[in-house]
């Protein structure tokens, strides 16, 4: 089926739809895949008593995606997989049309608070979270229970990328019928009409009352001008207006008060090689290394701040630091100086310890952050967002400009 174009506008008395039904229990954790996209593979969905008549797909499914664009908000829940066989994460997730994401994730049981902004993922998880995705760094210590920037592959998903119900609507949208006809079938004793997608393992379930999408299973969840997406069977329902004004209310309260102290995970920050302290007559000394990103598979451009601090028992302590972009892939050359300005031909024996951190949000981001807040919430207000979230922002999914 071509891309559905047509968008109609809102019918009265949709504000209201109760909340997303529950995800569909895999029996999986963690490190596991998405097996069976099809409900009944493990015997969990009864066939409807009587066989019904299919109706035509093709008109169902472009009144439910026009109806999902123009979503103020949608609620998701249930598994996602970075990629096709990739590990699942569990999610409960609010996502509002420009982007903007309040919700859960959890990988292997353990849980951890997600936020999207202004095309921004952080996560704030037990120690344990990281641990299992072997996420490392000089700040690790810093990760437990505070705000993480991550990747949408850490996540299991990039929401901003693809869950705004107009982003979404386009694209299940540009996924083909592979059945004209849509059948009958009970979803968790609910009616709704089967639509199959073309692909391998791609169906979506409208509801037979409202005509709404109630659940999407889809293998690879391809974002617009993407070349591949996440793995997904999520369960949605339509959120109103008060839930997205909740969802920019809580991530501008975050911006202001808390994201601000966030760390970095995309990039594993390492020496490469060892720093080196040199100290000429005053004591004037300077520390000089160079950072790398250690684990090659980092994503965008991380802030790094090193501090160092130069010591001797007589004299006291001096410090002084740098901050320095480093980009995936990349090494980043970081070096500070620090003076005693003593007089005289005494000499000293000068110490030098640097401790490197990474800054998940920096002061002019967050700037920029919370007049994105602004601008979208704004727009969700006066009946929907033209604009998707990254659009109005500085930076692309997968990018940041160290601003």
């Amino acid at each position: 089926m071509a891309p559905v174009s047509h968008i109609r506008g809102r019918r009265s008395g949709r504000w209201a739809l109760a909340a997303a039904g529950a995800a569909l229990a895999l029996g999986v954790t963690g490190c596991s895949v998405l097996g069976d996209l099809r409900p009944g593979a493990g015997g969990e969905e009864e066939p409807s008593p009587e066989a019904a008549e299919p109706v035509e797909a093709a008109p169902l499914l472009e009144d439910a995606l026009a109806d999902l664009a123009e979503y103020p908000a949608l609620t998701a829940s249930g598994q996602v997989a970075a990629s096709v066989g990739g590990d699942v994460r569990d999610v409960a997730l609010t996502v509002t049309d420009s982007g903007a994401t309040h919700g859960t994730v959890s990988a292997n049981g353990i849980e951890g608070d997600l936020v999207s902004a202004d095309d921004k993922l952080f996560i704030r998880a037990p120690e344990d979270f990281w641990l299992d995705q072997g996420v490392f760094g000089p700040d690790f210590d810093d990760f437990d229970e505070n705000w993480v920037r991550a990747t949408g592959a850490q996540a299991g998903i990039d929401p901003a990328a693809t869950l705004p119900p107009p982003v979404l609507a386009e694209i299940l949208g540009g996924i083909e019928l592979d059945s004209e006809e849509a059948n009958e079938e009970n979803l968790d004793d609910v009616l709704t009409y089967r639509v199959d997608l073309a692909g391998e393992r791609n169906q979506l379930w409208i509801n037979a009352e409202t005509g709404q999408i109630q659940r999407i299973a889809i293998e690879e969840l391809v974002p617009p001008e993407a070349e591949s997406g996440p793995q997904v069977r999520l369960d949605l329902a339509e959120a109103d207006a008060a839930a997205a004004e909740e969802v920019y209310g809580t991530l501008a309260g975050l911006a202001e008060e808390e994201l601000g102290g966030s760390r970095d995970a995309r990039i594993e920050v390492a020496w490469d090689g060892q720093p080196a302290m040199n100290c000429e007559p005053g004591p004037d000394c300077t520390w000089s290394g160079t950072v790398r990103d250690a684990g090659g598979a980092g994503s965008g451009t991380v802030t790094v701040r090193m501090d160092v601090t130069f010591s001797n028992d007589e004299i006291g302590d001096l410090e002084c630091s740098d901050t320095g972009e480093l980009e995936a892939g990349g090494t980043l050359e970081m070096s500070c100086s620090a003076n005693y300005d003593r007089v005289g031909d005494e000499t000293y024996a000068i110490d030098g310890s640097a401790q490197l951190t990474t800054r998940g949000l920096t002061g002019d981001q967050q700037e920029a952050m919370l007049t994105a807040l602004d601008e979208q919430r704004a727009a969700t207000e006066s009946g929907g967002s033209e604009e998707t979230e990254g659009t109005e922002g500085s930076e692309s999914p997968e990018e940041t400009e160290g601003d």
